[in-house]
C-alpha cells in the first residue's frame, strides 16, 4: 500500500532549502555546499548527502511517523524536534525509493492507529478496524476481498468456521499456562527480576537474555520489553538490544 495524495504542495518544497551564502558546513560530509537542507537546529546538510543519509534510513526503516507531520527523519545528530515538516523534500530519492518511502509511511500511518495489513500476496492493502474483530476481510474494490486472521495473519480458508485455529489452540494451552504462573510465576519474579506481564494476556514471560522484542507464547504479540507495549519501528531505534 502506498499514500497516493501528498499532503503538502510543491509551493513549499524550497522553505527548507538554503543557497549557503553564509558557507555552512554540512553536518556530514563537512564541506560547504551551494545548497542545503536547514534543520530546526540550524544544523546544515547539502543535497547529496541528504540524499544518502535519506536512503540508508529507508532501509533500515528508521524514519518516524509523528501524527501532526507524518513519515519524516530528524537531524543527523539526534537533536530534538528536528523532524522534516515538508515532507516533498523525500523527492531527492531517486523514484523507487520514494515509492518505498509512501509505501512504508501509508503502513506506519495503519500501524499507529493500530490497524492491520492484508498479508495476502501483492494485496498490502491497511486497514483500520474494530480492535475485538478477529476475523478480517479486505474490502472491494480496494482490498483483494480475502479474509484473514487478525491475530496470526494466514488466510481464512473454511468461511463456515467462526473462530481461528489459532485461538482454539491457545484457548487448550491456556490452562496449562495458568498452572505455570500460579506455580512458579509470583516466586520467580519477585526474586530473579526477570519475569512481566504480556500487555495484551498478562501471562508472564521470561527474559533471559537477547533483545527486547518479545513473542507471547500464548496470544502471539510481539511487545517491547523496555515499553511493555506493543513493538513498534521506534523501539527499533530507542532500545532495541
Amino acid at each position: 500500500m502506498a499514500c497516493q495524495v501528498s499532503s503538502t504542495p510543491d509551493v513549499h518544497l524550497l522553505s527548507i532549502i538554503n543557497d549557503n551564502q553564509d558557507d555552512h558546513e554540512c553536518c556530514i560530509c563537512l564541506y560547504d555546499k551551494n545548497l542545503t537542507i536547514v534543520f530546526d537546529c540550524n544544523h546544515h546538510v547539502c543535497l547529496p548527502c541528504f540524499k544518502q543519509y535519506a536512503i540508508t534510513k529507508l532501509n533500515s526503516r528508521q524514519f518516524k511517523y509523528d501524527p501532526n507531520i507524518g513519515y519524516s527523519l530528524g537531524c543527523p545528530y539526534g537533536c530534538p524536534n528536528t523532524l522534516l515538516r515538508e515532507l516533498h523534500i523525500f523527492r531527492l530519492m531517486d523514484k523507487s525509493n520514494y515509492e518505498r518511502y509512501k509505501t512504508f509511511g501509508a503502513e506506519e500511518y495503519v500501524f499507529y492507529h493500530q490497524g492491520v495489513i492484508c498479508p495476502t500476496p501483492s494485496c498490502g492493502c491497511g486497514l483500520i478496524l474494530d480492535e475485538s474483530n478477529l476475523k478480517i476481510l479486505c474490502p472491494l474494490p480496494i482490498g483483494c476481498g480475502k479474509t484473514f486472521c487478525r491475530s496470526c495473519k494466514t488466510l481464512w480458508k473454511d468461511d463456515t468456521i467462526r473462530i481461528c485455529p489459532c485461538q482454539d489452540d491457545r484457548q487448550n494451552d491456556n490452562q496449562a499456562y495458568s498452572f505455570w504462573n500460579q506455580l512458579f510465576g509470583r516466586r520467580r519474579e519477585s526474586s530473579l527480576g526477570t519475569f512481566k506481564k504480556c500487555p495484551r494476556c498478562s501471562v508472564n514471560t521470561e527474559k533471559d537474555g537477547g533483545c527486547n522484542a518479545m513473542s507471547c507464547t500464548l496470544c502471539g504479540l510481539t511487545w517491547c520489553w523496555i515499553c511493555e507495549m506493543e513493538f513498534r519501528t521506534d523501539c527499533i531505534q530507542s532500545h532495541w538490544f
